[in-house]
């Protein structure tokens, strides 16, 4: 006797439902993925158009913040000819290439729009949903589904702040969102609002290109480059696993401030490293000693033509203001009951089931801002989610669940000074652990030592939590085992990836020693 295979709802075709696609067919579950564009891999998609309702939010020369190795899905390396840090194209085949490996394509439909979401008449006692959705504009059809993942990503809103004065500023207000190159602003004066990633791409983007360009950060932030220490990616360096924060901050700390004074271009930070904003930039501090950039304090109200800032300096004859202040996430599909736009009472267990609901049976994927590269969380959430949906992991009692959400809340303001939706690479192995796929040291040391030094020294790739657990991937030893070869085979004419014997990755165990006595000096 065949049994029906129950039936998954997933909201937006990005790598959040990519890989939440794949996660149902791994569980032998249906799915069904809706995306509102007509082409798969969600705001990676190029848009001409700058209004801000379209759905475009990549300019034309972006390139990705964190490297090819940590920035992928768990089974599915990217090419080894791809350069350490890719662009927004190849990016975007590449999760063309992953939805053609693994047959997701079938389960895509394009250009349909999620209308709403609620629970089904026969919710209180199968969990199921209704999901109303409607294709190029057509007629609304209604489903009902026994899951739904919402994958419809983190950037759905752009958030621009308010200022006294902006109504009656006479230049062009924008949001990065509506930036794509500098060609409009070409011998204009321009100022940039923000302190993190969208702020210091666009001012970095234009400033070859305006008269003047501005930017006002309210506290200053870090600015890291894409290389780390021995010019190795950054990310490759300080995501470890025995990496303790103390000693990484350090050490971190010295290596950013070896070659840049951070009161000189006015940009102190008012936290420390690791505990406030920072941005990923290779070329800001050079434009700002160039003059190319000028960096002033917080916006404390626009003028007819420009701006006052809070140290009571102006600038004037300003041509356009870009708000580089991020996004808010909102699901305007589904109401607050069951998933709430406010993140600091949305109440979502693991960043993923809203522990309100009587069954586990919504699941938000991909909803946060990271310190890393989001994809391999996502991923692991949806490997997390399906099993549960399965009842092959279970969720704790809610009230433990709302004190694990409390206290990780507390978490994030004692380390920022307040409230951010802002998820710690930690996350990763807590959901692994969760999931049963977590790779323990011991567990692989008994069986491969070779194997247990990279998994715990070198970076945390994605491959190591295919190695174990559920739907492991033959390939994963290999993958990890070759981490280094394949972070700079695409840099290469020809690119053989092959399990390094360099003395690099095998320092670490021998630096494990150093580490322990290092962090007992900088805790002293």
């Amino acid at each position: 006797m065949t049994v029906e295979r129950k039936t998954v709802a997933i909201v937006g075709a990005g790598p959040g439902g990519l890989g939440a696609a794949k996660a149902c067919l791994e569980e032998n579950l249906l799915p069904s993925v809706f995306e509102k564009r007509d082409k798969l891999g969600g705001l990676w998609n190029y848009e001409a158009d700058t209004s801000i309702g379209t759905l475009g939010r990549i300019y034309k020369n972006l390139v990705l913040n964190t490297c090819n190795i940590m920035c992928g899905f768990s089974d599915f390396p990217l090419p080894d000819d791809t350069p350490p840090f890719p662009t927004h194209e190849a990016f975007l085949k590449y999760f063309n290439d992953y939805a053609d490996r693994f047959k997701l394509k079938e389960y895509i439909h394009l250009s349909t729009e999620v209308i709403n979401i609620d629970r089904a008449d026969d919710y209180d006692v199968t969990g199921r949903w209704t999901v109303a959705t409607r294709e190029h504009n057509q007629q609304v059809v209604t489903t009902t589904y026994d899951f739904v993942m919402v994958c419809s990503g983190a950037s759905s809103e752009p958030f621009i702040a308010t200022f006294p004065g902006m109504d009656q500023f006479k230049g062009d207000i924008l949001h990065s969102a509506q930036f794509r190159d500098s060609k409009p602003f070409v011998d204009k004066k321009v100022l940039v609002i923000g302190e993190s990633f969208s702020a210091v791409d666009v001012v970095t983007e234009i400033s070859n290109a305006t008269t003047q360009a501005y930017l006002s950060a309210r506290h200053g932030f870090w600015i890291y480059g894409r290389q780390g220490p021995n010019g190795w990616p950054l990310d490759t360096f300080l995501l470890r696993r025995f990496f303790p924060l103390k000693l990484k901050r350090f050490l971190y700390k010295r290596f950013l401030e070896r070659d840049t004074d951070y009161s000189a271009i006015a940009l102190k930070p008012h936290r420390d490293l690791f505990d406030t904003s920072f941005a990923i930039s290779d070329i800001l501090v050079p434009q700002i000693i160039c003059g190319k950039v000028k960096v002033f304090p917080e916006v404390k109200q626009f003028l007819s033509n420009g701006v006052e800032f809070t140290d009571g300096t102006t600038v004037n004859d300003l041509d356009i203001v870009i708000f580089g202040t991020g996004y808010r996430v909102k699901t305007p599909f589904i109401d607050d009951r069951f998933l709430s736009d406010d993140v600091e009472t949305r109440d979502l267990y693991q960043h993923a089931f809203p522990i309100r609901l009587r069954h586990p049976t919504l699941a938000a994927i991909g909803l946060f801002s990271t310190e890393a590269a989001p994809i391999p969380i996502m991923e692991m959430q949806s490997r997390w989610a399906v099993r549960v949906f399965k009842t092959k992991c279970g969720l704790p009692p809610v009230e433990q669940m709302k004190n694990h959400i409390t206290s990780k809340a507390d978490e994030l303001r004692d380390r920022y000074g307040k409230y951010r939706l802002y998820v710690p690479i930690s996350l990763l192995d807590e959901l692994a652990d969760l999931t049963g796929c977590y790779p323990g040291i011991w567990r692989i040391f008994l069986r491969d030592p070779r194997l247990a030094v990279r998994v715990f020294f070198a970076p945390m790739t994605p491959f190591a939590y295919r190695l174990v657990g559920p739907h492991s991937w033959p390939g994963a030893r290999d993958a990890v085992m070759t981490c280094w070869d394949r972070c700079l085979s695409g840099l290469r004419k020809s690119s053989p990836i092959h399990q390094s014997k360099g003395s690099l990755p095998w320092l670490f165990p021998l630096g494990l020693v150093t580490i322990i006595i290092a962090s007992l000096i900088v805790t002293q």
